[in-house]
């Protein structure tokens, strides 16, 4: 039979007496439940280096995962859109010297209607590649992790000017507002009055 000996007191599963099974379960269950909650969120570790002299991140990034990434930084702030496919999403965070560490939110429309809705913490190192190319080089993760979803890469697209979610309605806004103070029977000041 499972668990009895002949000749011992012993019983129980494995052979151990059912209060000392006990025990020893609770002790493992806790010791367990402890290393897991105790261990923190997973962060990368890098070292920031400096930005070169006169570099901000601002611009528009290509990353074949991601597709482009519309990235503004303002002073050591830096907010982010990016759209592929199905998905789109935000990204805002600080700059340490050459790394930005940032929390990402990502709506994904699998099904019309029913976006799925993620979020997360990264980073990205800035890179000057050999080629004089501008690189974001990171890594995401997921809920208070930075780490341990997937490298995210991306290099600068030249020429182009990031435009935000934010941009688009604050410029409909004004031209909006525009429209209204250069129509006829407004006071002619044309541009607002200033």
């Amino acid at each position: 039979m499972l668990g009895q000996r002949t000749g011992m007191k012993v019983s129980g599963f494995w052979g151990w007496s059912d209060e000392l099974g006990r025990g020893v379960v609770c002790v493992l269950a806790l010791a367990l439940i402890g290393s897991c909650g105790s261990s923190g969120p997973k962060r990368a570790n890098i070292k920031p280096g400096a930005l070169p002299p006169g570099v901000t991140l601002t611009g528009v990034y290509h990353s074949p995962q991601y597709g482009e990434l519309h990235l503004v930084q303002n002073g050591r702030q830096a907010i982010g859109e990016y759209k592929q496919e199905e998905r789109r999403g935000r990204i805002q965070g600080t700059l340490e010297g050459d790394v930005l560490r940032f929390e990402w939110t990502e709506h994904r429309e699998l099904v019309t209607g029913k976006p799925l809705v993620t979020r997360g913490r990264g980073y990205f190192q800035f890179i000057r590649g050999e080629d004089g190319s501008d690189y974001l080089v990171g890594e995401w993760g997921v809920g208070e992790d930075e780490v341990g979803g997937g490298p995210w890469r991306a290099v600068r697209l030249r020429n182009r000017k990031p435009t935000l979610s934010t941009d688009r309605a604050s410029s409909a806004a004004e031209e909006e507002k525009g429209d209204d103070l250069d129509s006829p029977g407004s006071a002619g000041q044309g541009s607002g009055g200033f």
